[in-house]
């Protein structure tokens, strides 16, 4: 075969193969859903996390024609509004977030739509007990023990493996600990209260102990304990360990803390959720939320920065190979899996309330 004639089939081979690829980039594009017409409600709460979910999540969908309406509030506050309007032709949103201390609530009153899963390919980095055809999980609050790890040298300290290391007269006044009122407070108390010995419907026994921390005080906001770690007010608290990164990486001289419990579980774990709401019409986009929201690049952006930790295995693998986030977290799914998590069926709120109230509000 001459040299020119070679030349010629090189060129419609190659010819070929453009061609090819581009009619598969054109069935790609195709196959992408659009959502022109669609106006998503979601029930979320506010601040920096809407914005996170909108810049990260939402995006997509509108760049396949969706509008995004966003129903502000926090998981009872949203669980509130579809009680409210329960009857009614119209609900409140489309999809919205659960949490574990709603979960039972929102399932037992019947408000979730089937999930077509199909459609959440990306569930396949979670754990089988972390989605059904009601509930996709979204990220884990992992509440752990933060410390000042200068300090507790300084005081010739152990790092501590119990709740009840903290009660030491040399943490007296340097202990904060959440309101109950607070994200963390009933994460705090059940994992208090569960060391010592205490179950979900008496909790007596984390009241005497939470007495004895001498606590400085009881916090409600999470950035306000940052701060007083930075002032020297606080030398350990019981906090978000999202916090505790935050500080770590502003300077501060801190130490995530996971406590181990007599049966084999380690650390304290909230759980959140999306659901979609029965009746919607906008399954689909719903859907296509959620499944964006799993994705690993996401999920590792969340966890690096905004304190919750990702639930798809990928983007825990990828953030083990930080070394500040290893050290602090726990980033595999079988740590994950292995965390207490409080049972809110046998949690009534109000007689936590009265408890509380009685014997640490001040």
């Amino acid at each position: 075969m001459s040299s020119r004639l070679m030349n010629l089939v090189i060129r419609l081979a190659l010819g070929t193969v453009l061609a090819l690829g581009a009619v598969a980039d054109g069935l790609a594009q195709t196959a992408q859903p659009r959502f022109d017409g669609v106006t998503l409600r979601i029930g979320t709460f506010g601040g920096n996390w809407r914005d996170f979910v909108r810049d990260q999540v939402t995006v997509e969908l509108e760049k396949r024609g969706a509008k995004i309406e966003w129903i502000l509030g926090s998981p009872a506050d949203n669980l509130a509004k579809l009680v409210a309007a329960r009857g009614q032709a119209n609900q409140p949103f489309d999809v919205f977030e659960v949490m574990d201390a709603t979960r039972d609530d929102v399932v037992e009153g019947g408000f979730l739509a089937k999930i077509n899963l199909n459609n959440i390919p990306n569930k396949a980095g979670l754990r089988p007990d972390q989605y059904n055809d009601t509930l996709v999980a979204n990220w884990t609050s992992q509440e752990a023990v933060v410390i000042n790890a200068d300090k507790f040298k300084e005081l010739g300290l152990p790092v501590p493996t119990k709740y009840a290391d903290l009660v030491n007269p040399k943490l007296a006044g340097r202990v904060s600990f959440p309101d109950i009122t607070s994200g963390g407070g009933v994460a705090g108390i059940a994992g208090v209260n569960k060391e010592a010995g205490g179950k979900e419907d008496n909790i007596d026994p984390a009241i005497k102990t939470i007495k004895d921390l001498k606590a400085q005080g009881y916090w409600k906001a999470g950035g306000n304990v940052v701060t007083q770690f930075r002032t020297g007010d606080v030398w350990v608290a019981l906090i978000n360990a999202g916090w505790g990164i935050q500080g770590i990486n502003s300077g501060l001289p801190l130490k995530v803390e996971h406590i181990k419990f007599a049966d084999g579980k380690r650390g304290v774990a909230k759980l959140g959720w999306w659901g979609v709401v029965k009746g919607t019409k906008n399954a689909a986009a719903a859907e296509f939320m959620i499944n964006q929201f799993l994705d690993p690049k996401v999920q590792e952006h969340m966890s690096r920065h905004h304190g919750l930790v990702a639930v798809h295995k990928e983007a825990l693998a990828n953030l083990a190979k930080d070394p500040v986030l290893k050290a602090n977290l726990l980033l595999s799914q079988e740590e994950v899996a292995n965390m207490y998590a409080p049972d809110f069926k046998k949690i009534d709120m109000s007689a936590w309330l009265d408890k509380w109230n009685r014997g640490l509000a001040r």
